[in-house]
Formats: C-alpha cells, structure tokens, sequence
C-alpha cells in the first residue's frame, strides 16, 4: 500500500475540514493564522468558514501562486512571506492577535521549541493550536514527513489542554489540538 505521503502532497478531505471546525471550535468572524501555508489550500479552506486568514510561507512562489489562485476570498485571506525558523516575528502576529493557528503537515520543518513559545504569545488566552502532521516510527530519523511519536506527546507541554485524533481513514495522519497557552 502507497504511504499518503508518497507524492509529497496531502489532499484536503471534506471530513478534514469538519473535523477540524469540530475540534478547534473555528467559527466566522475568528482570526487564524495557517504557518507552512505553501500554496495556501489548507488556508483557503478554514477562510471558508469564514475565518479571517493568513497563511505563511518561506517559499516566494509559492506565496505568490497562493495569492494568485485564492483572490477570490478577498479581505477574509492574505498570504505573506515568512520563515519561522530564520526570521524576526512578523509586526502582523501580535501578541493576543489569533483566535486558532494552525500548522498542516510543516510542523517537522520547523524550530518546533522556537514556534511553540512563539504561537503561545500571538494566541488569545483560549486560542487553539491545530497541528496535523503524520507520526513517524521513533529512531527512523525520517523527519521529511512528520514527527515520532515523543516529540508529538511533547507538543502538549505548556498548554491548559489537549487531545488528538485520527484524520484519515488509513490512521497514518493524526491531529493535535492544544488549546489554551499557559503564560
């Protein structure tokens, strides 16, 4: 059996989008903030809820083709260049600024110690963190697709609460749903 991550790509299901409005409570009229937004899917979807989004991005072009593409969700969707693991905060991500941040299949990519001290700052006192990402076998050193499962249970330090849950049908791709960063 084909791995879902063996094209490199992850599509987006409609029961990934309800499941994520069903956990991270996401409801019109909130601000989120998609980190690892490549070229801005994930993004566009949770605009479609009617969230007011901004997805982030290293890659020029792609922030560049997201913007292109997604237009059509005028004010609600912004795309901005930005790399996590290099650069200043952007002045956007102000402390207290998001209601829900959200990071698809880039955490691995990431300073993961670096942004999650970072996202406590810019969430509101309840805001969420949804991370999905696919758990890797610990040991594997195969950190191109997700994270071992210690690194995933560590996510949760810090944080007033947490669960996962399962995204796909194959249980190869989890979810994890922080919610209320400890000061």
């Amino acid at each position: 059996m084909r791995s879902l991550t063996d094209t490199g790509y992850i599509p987006i299901s409609e029961e990934e989008v309800r499941l994520f409005q069903s956990h991270s409570g996401a409801a019109p009229g909130q601000t989120a903030v998609d980190i690892g937004t490549g070229t801005g899917e994930w993004a566009c979807e949770i605009a479609r809820l009617g969230l007011a989004v901004t997805g982030y991005d290293s890659d020029d072009a792609a922030i560049e083709w997201a913007r292109q593409v997604h237009e059509k969700h005028g004010a609600r969707l912004h795309f901005a260049r930005h790399d996590f693991t290099a650069g200043a905060i952007p002045g956007s991500l102000r402390p207290g600024s998001a209601d829900i941040v959200s990071c698809r299949h880039a955490i691995h990519l990431m300073d993961v110690p670096r942004l999650m001290t970072d996202i406590r700052r810019w969430l509101r006192p309840d805001g969420v963190l949804h991370v999905t990402t696919v758990v890797t076998k610990e040991g594997s050193g195969d950190r191109t697709v997700g994270l071992p499962e210690g690194q995933v249970r560590s996510l949760a330090y810090g944080w007033r609460e947490h669960h996962r849950y399962t995204v796909d049908p194959h249980q190869q791709i989890i979810a994890v749903v922080l919610r209320g960063p400890d000061g």
